[in-house]
């Protein structure tokens, strides 16, 4: 295996099991909110342990996003967001004690130098709720944009 930046552990890391914590977000969903809907599609790779997203916002303001998530050994998630207007975002976070799922940007981002974050919340098997929030200080929370899903029959 080639080291590429980094020196490999001596014995294999030993990861939490797949998917834990994500599982609710496997498969395909239909995404509407004001003023527009998607689709997305989410499917786990990888031998289970990546999920991989892909996100399509339809009419009126195409775009589209790939987001890859793994749990890493220390229990945390870490997820990667890329999208078609250029957009490139790291995450971290896991689920709460409230229900919630939540992935942040751990530093200050874009030129705008705010926090980022996701929250899933109200998690059914055929339903949640989406919300992308920016924050001066991790303390209190805009919200900017909120997405309802529903489960593909």
């Amino acid at each position: 295996m080639p080291r590429i930046g980094r020196v490999w552990p001596a014995a294999p890391v030993v990861y939490p099991d797949a998917v834990d914590g994500l599982e609710f977000w496997i498969g395909r969903w239909t995404a509407t909110w004001e003023g527009g809907h998607g689709t997305n599609s989410l499917t786990r790779d990888l031998d289970g342990h990546v999920i991989t997203e892909r996100f399509e916002a339809l009419e009126p303001e195409r775009f589209s996003g790939l987001s890859v998530s793994v749990q890493g050994p220390d229990g945390i998630w870490r997820q990667t967001w890329v999208d078609s207007t250029g957009s490139y975002w790291h995450f971290e976070g896991g689920p709460q004690n409230d229900g919630t799922f939540i992935f942040a940007t751990p530093e200050r981002v874009d030129t705008d130098r705010l926090y980022k974050r996701m929250v899933f919340s109200d998690i059914a098997e055929e339903a949640f709720s989406w919300r992308w929030e920016f924050s001066e200080d991790r303390v209190t929370w805009d919200p900017r944009w909120q997405i309802s899903y529903r489960r593909d029959p």
